[in-house]
């Protein structure tokens, strides 16, 4: 994992809201949602880094505890095939010094949801578990 990988932003398009990434598979129309430092990940690798040089950043930002979670992270994002070998033609990235990093630690989470028909539908106001947010419905187990 050693060579530069990029975020397939032209696939995947998205944006961060509240300190999550939602992201749209434009081909298949599944909908992941990013949380933890997920979105400040996604968004370095707009840009194009190694996965070793990332999780090397994060371990000297965070501590050696922080390096396994975030590379299990990168491995979720290659078997989602959300990473490119070479930068999308339509990506706009910012760049890596305008990127905000949380204080703390907490491990990068990818929520991935295929019947995004059923979150469409979903009424957001009285179909909401309030413990977990949108898009769970109550009972829903993530």
């Amino acid at each position: 994992m050693s060579q530069i990988r990029f975020a397939d932003t032209g696939r995947f398009p998205n944006d961060t809201i509240d300190g999550e990434t939602v992201l749209i598979d434009s081909s298949k129309g599944h909908l992941f949602l990013f949380t933890g430092i997920g979105p400040q990940l996604w968004q370095r690798l707009a840009t194009g880094v190694s996965v070793d040089t990332l999780v090397e950043e994060i371990s000297t930002r965070y501590g050696p505890t922080a390096a396994a979670p975030t590379r299990s992270f990168f491995e979720a994002l290659d078997q989602a095939q959300m990473l490119r070998n070479d930068p999308p033609p339509s990506a706009t990235p910012a760049q890596p010094s305008s990127l905000v990093w949380p204080e703390n630690f907490e491990s990068p989470a990818m929520e991935h949801y295929d019947q995004i028909a059923d979150i469409i539908s979903m009424d957001p106001i009285h179909e909401v578990d309030p413990a977990k947010g949108w898009p769970h419905r109550p009972g829903d187990k993530v």
